[in-house]
């Protein structure tokens, strides 16, 4: 055959194997090996036919390898990944794609060696027992690598993208090859573990899809007791929107110990890395610590010397034993600012001071209540619920700024759900505290719904007479709430 008959019969062969690639492309099916055909067609349309010298018959050998490495190639991707891509059967493990591979090419690099140079490799290897005794020494490790990764990738107890912990390696799985598994630890770094390690230890395994369970715990003081602490712990996993309601969170006593008892809590979560679990886990513990505060308890401490413990106070919490400050703080807000002072002086004896950390749930949405809140310190964000688990944010109150007004004075349930942006201060004003107010002056139920009917009013933008209705349903309600019968 002449050179440019090869050269054209080449240029078919190339063309053919273009549109074969754009066919797969537009079927979604695999791609077939590209590189190794292009390069036996090359190699037979330069040295096919050609005369060689006595020396160089091994240029033969050389485009028939080729040739053979080709075909095994696109005889495996026609028989084994296009018909699992296609449904008719499950897809074969890669790792035993390229072990069929890998022996069918050193079946055909011993036969065209021993045809073409008259080299009997089958001879060679099969004489010399040294050397096979050497090399199946030297390989004893990487043997057994191998064959592990190949149990792996037929029966494989894990996928990429799962986190694992194997022995006192974790991280999540970033790849599986023919000797080694790589992780990707939590700093970034990655770890090649041999795959008969893998295989041979035993293995804890996160998947990526499905709910996690993270288990930690917490020891709390004695004063508390157990239930009310059991509860407390509960709630504050339940009000945290990155834990799942189903399955729902755990807390167990796990043990009575010196000066504290300790609990055990799991809280189910989506997210499988290690990260996701420290962090998740590091906001419970952090927003536990802002509910024990808030309650008056603290963590337990070891007794070192028999002395009345005498507790600091926080400068920046107005906790209450100063009535004036209260006093002050609540006249700054446009509910209070517009009452009798010495009303608002008698009220704050009774006003509450809480602090709440990052993210804590401070009001849901559909919950029942009886308490307003007025912001001294930090911020506090606004969800409606619209199905995302956090929400839809509306609204940001910051210092001096009053919500759940209109449950305290209509009994209504939440209508939106607020969250703190970070850590802040609040008064908490319940309904019974303006009950002494109340007997002393009924007339206070009247400015009251006043205010609170101007406000809405001008929130909502609403026109006089739905202004007046709105203003009136409000009164009837305080009344009936406060008991007071109309004259």
């Amino acid at each position: 055959m002449e050179l440019l008959e090869r050269a054209l019969l080449s240029l078919v062969l190339v063309a053919g194997l273009l549109l074969l690639v754009l066919a797969t492309r537009r079927r979604r099916l695999p791609p077939p090996p590209r590189v190794m055909p292009l390069v036996a067609v090359l190699l037979w349309c330069l040295l096919s036919g050609s005369t060689r010298p006595a020396g160089l018959r091994w240029l033969g050998a050389v485009d028939e390898l080729a040739i053979a490495y080709a075909l095994i190639g696109l005889l495996a991707w026609l028989t084994l990944e296009c018909p699992a891509a296609l449904g008719w059967w499950r897809p074969t493990a890669k790792i035993l794609r390229d072990l069929l591979n890998l022996g069918l090419s050193a079946v055909a690099t011993v036969l065209v060696l021993q045809r073409q140079a008259n080299l009997n490799l089958v001879g060679l290897v099969t004489t010399s027992a040294v050397l096979t005794a050497v090399i199946g020494l030297a390989a004893q490790e990487s043997l057994k690598d191998l064959f592990a990764g190949i149990e792996l990738q037929v029966d494989p107890p894990f996928r990429e993208g799962d986190w694992i912990s194997v022995g006192d390696e974790s991280g999540t799985v970033d790849s599986l090859h023919l000797m080694s598994t790589r992780l990707r630890r939590i700093d970034g770094s990655t770890v090649n573990l041999p795959n008969n390690t893998v295989v041979d230890t035993p293995m804890q395994r996160f998947s990526q899809n499905g709910p996690v369970g993270n288990r930690f715990g917490i020891a709390l003081g004695y004063e508390i007791p157990p239930a009310r602490a059991r509860q407390l712990l509960e709630a504050v996993m339940a009000d945290n929107p990155l834990v799942l309601q189903a399955p729902p969170p755990e807390v167990w006593i796990r043990a009575y110990e010196d000066s504290q008892i300790r609990y055990e809590l799991l809280a189910f979560h989506r997210g499988a890395s290690e990260e996701e679990r420290l962090r998740l886990r590091s906001g419970l513990l952090e927003q536990i610590w802002y509910a024990l505060e808030r309650q008056g308890w603290e963590l337990p401490y070891p007794v070192r010397e028999l002395q009345r413990r005498v507790a600091r106070t926080d400068p920046s919490h107005p906790g209450g034993e100063d009535a004036t400050l209260t006093g002050e703080l609540l006249r700054r807000s446009w509910l209070f600012a517009q009452l009798d002072p010495a009303l608002v002086d008698q009220l704050a004896s009774s006003v509450r001071c809480l602090r709440f950390g990052p993210g804590e749930t401070i009001v849901a949405e559909g919950q029942e209540g009886d308490a307003l809140f007025q912001v001294v310190q930090g911020e506090v964000e606004v969800f409606k619920a619209d199905g995302s688990p956090l929400g839809r944010s509306v609204a940001v109150l910051g210092s001096d700024q009053i919500f759940g007004e209109m449950t305290v004075c209509t009994g209504e349930p939440r209508t939106a759900t607020v969250r703190s942006r970070n850590e802040c201060v609040l008064l908490e004003v319940e309904r019974h505290d303006f009950l002494p107010l109340v007997e002393a002056d009924a007339g206070l139920v009247e400015a009251l719904a006043a205010i609170v009917g101007r406000r809405r009013t001008e929130l909502e933008k609403l026109s006089s007479p739905d202004a007046a209705r709105r203003q009136t349903s409000i009164l009837e309600r305080m009344r009936h709430l406060f008991g007071i019968e109309a004259d």
